[in-house]
Parts: structure tokens; C-alpha cells; sequence
């Protein structure tokens, strides 16, 4: 009698082997664009922070004729003439860390697309590195936010 063999079932080798660089495929994926939509979203977070910081600035200037006239980091330069008057607290960026600050430079104003100069007149300029956008670049702020990539200002 010959002996009857048990056909087992399972999986081999090189079909585990499959299935795990495939999954190892999709989850580099996923974390890839994941990462993207949180930098995004930094961004997002940073470019309103400039704009409620320009609507502080501006009831300011309401107030006072000018804006507050200051060379560096936003929070340095401009807690003391807007919080708690014009807004509650500083924003701080997303990330909180150089450089990812927000820069504000008064009477400055943007003079071409990468450009900016001190004026004699009532301006001012806000500058952030965002982490989506890689150009153009604004020099001269410090060693430390040498490549600010989105500058707003007054409208004067």
C-alpha cells in the first residue's frame, strides 16, 4: 500500500518575499506624499500668520501713522507694539525653528521680484521661508534666514 502524502498548503518563500516589497513599496509612498501635505500645510499655516500679522500692522498704522519701525525676527520686533492691542498673541511658525521664523524690517519696502531697500517712507516688509517653495529668494535678513522665499509688505 503505498502511503497517501498530505498535500499542505501555505505560502513559499518568493510569495511572502512578493508580498512584502510590495507593501514596503506602498508605505514609502504614503510616507512621501505625506510629508508633502504637511509641509503644505506648514505653508498654508505660515502665509496666514503673514496675513493676520499685515492686518495687525496695518490697524497700527491707523492708530499711529506709521508702522513700527524694527529689523528682525517678527515676534521680537513686534510684540510689544501690537499684542494686546491689535492682536492676542504672536503667531509662531509651525515649526518654530530657524529658519522658520517670521522677519519684518520697517521703513523697508520690496523694490523687484527678489529685491527689497530701506526707505525713508512708511513701509515695511515681512519675509518667511516656506518649506514648498524654493524660489525666488530674498537675501540679506542674516546668516540664519539668508533665503527668505515669500515676502509680502505694505502697500505704500
Amino acid at each position: 500500500m503505498w502511503a497517501k502524502h498530505k498535500q499542505e498548503s501555505g505560502f513559499t518563500i518568493v510569495e511572502l518575499l512578493i508580498v512584502i516589497v510590495v507593501i514596503a513599496i506602498l508605505a514609502a509612498i504614503s510616507i512621501v506624499a505625506y510629508n508633502g501635505i504637511q509641509q503644505r500645510g506648514r505653508d498654508g499655516q505660515r502665509k496666514a500668520d503673514i496675513s493676520t500679522i499685515k492686518k495687525a500692522l496695518e490697524m497700527y498704522r491707523l492708530d499711529n501713522n506709521t508702522y513700527p519701525s524694527c529689523v528682525g525676527t517678527a515676534s521680537s520686533c513686534l510684540t510689544t507694539a501690537l499684542i494686546p492691542k491689535y492682536i492676542n498673541r504672536f503667531p509662531s511658525d509651525p515649526s518654530d525653528t530657524a529658519p522658520y521664523n517670521y522677519m519684518y524690517a520697517a521703513p523697508y519696502r520690496k523694490t523687484g521680484s527678489t529685491t527689497y531697500e530701506p526707505t525713508s517712507t512708511d513701509n515695511y516688509i515681512l519675509g518667511i521661508k516656506l518649506e514648498t517653495i524654493t524660489s525666488p529668494t530674498y537675501g540679506g535678513w542674516d546668516s540664519n534666514h539668508s533665503t527668505m522665499t515669500w515676502l509680502e509688505g505694505s502697500s505704500n
